[in-house]
């Protein structure tokens, strides 16, 4: 973590020492699922924040660099009243970096379109009898999450901006297991949506 923050401290003190760039912190939540483990619902919420650059290229929009701390993963609670005591928790945790272009739809509304890649901090699953011990005929997670993403921002002051995003991983997270797991004979696959406040300097 003292890592992390640090080579945060120094992706802004680059940022703005910059001329003709723009940077800032954001901070919000990421509301998560894996398609591929069988359960659906964006249950699994987590943290998001980090720091950002951007190059403005005129009317059109401007091209922006992130780097952030992001969890991930999937969350399945049980129901006792139901009958069901089924219990399960995946938690993924990344540093990624995103690189889109913001397109100027109005003064105060923008659309971004891009990618991230992010490498995978730790990984742990968990039932309803605590920690999952690895199973060697299941694949690990792969170190690298590339995904593909959306979103919409909207400016509500002059130093800041509300943002909603849709990433989805477009390789698995975790690849197509051996014989004897069927439930994501496809691979599992990070979906993620994000809201955040972004406050630019």
């Amino acid at each position: 973590m003292r890592k992390l923050l640090l080579l945060l401290l120094f992706f802004a003190a680059t940022a703005l020492s910059a001329q003709n760039f723009n940077a800032g912190l954001q901070l919000g939540l990421a509301a998560s699922q894996v398609t591929g483990d069988q359960l659906s619902g964006f249950h699994k919420v987590g943290m998001f924040g980090g720091v950002f650059v951007s190059y403005p290229t005129g009317h059109l929009g401007d091209i922006q660099l992130e780097l952030n701390y992001i969890q991930k993963g999937s969350r399945k609670n049980a129901h006792p009243d139901e009958g069901d005591y089924e219990k399960y928790l995946m938690r993924l945790n990344y540093v990624a970096m995103p690189l889109f272009y913001r397109f100027n739809i109005k003064s105060s509304l923008t659309i971004e379109l891009g990618a991230e890649f992010a490498y995978l901090i730790s990984s742990k699953e968990f039932d309803i009898y605590g920690e999952i011990t690895p199973d060697p005929r299941k694949a690990d997670f792969r170190d690298i999450d590339l995904s593909a993403f959306a979103g919409l921002g909207v400016k509500f002051h002059k130093h800041f901006r509300f943002i909603l995003r849709y990433s989805y991983s477009v390789m698995p997270i975790r690849p197509q297991p051996d014989e004897g797991f069927f439930y994501y004979d496809a691979g599992q696959f990070n979906e993620v949506l994000i809201t955040s406040i972004q406050y630019q300097f």
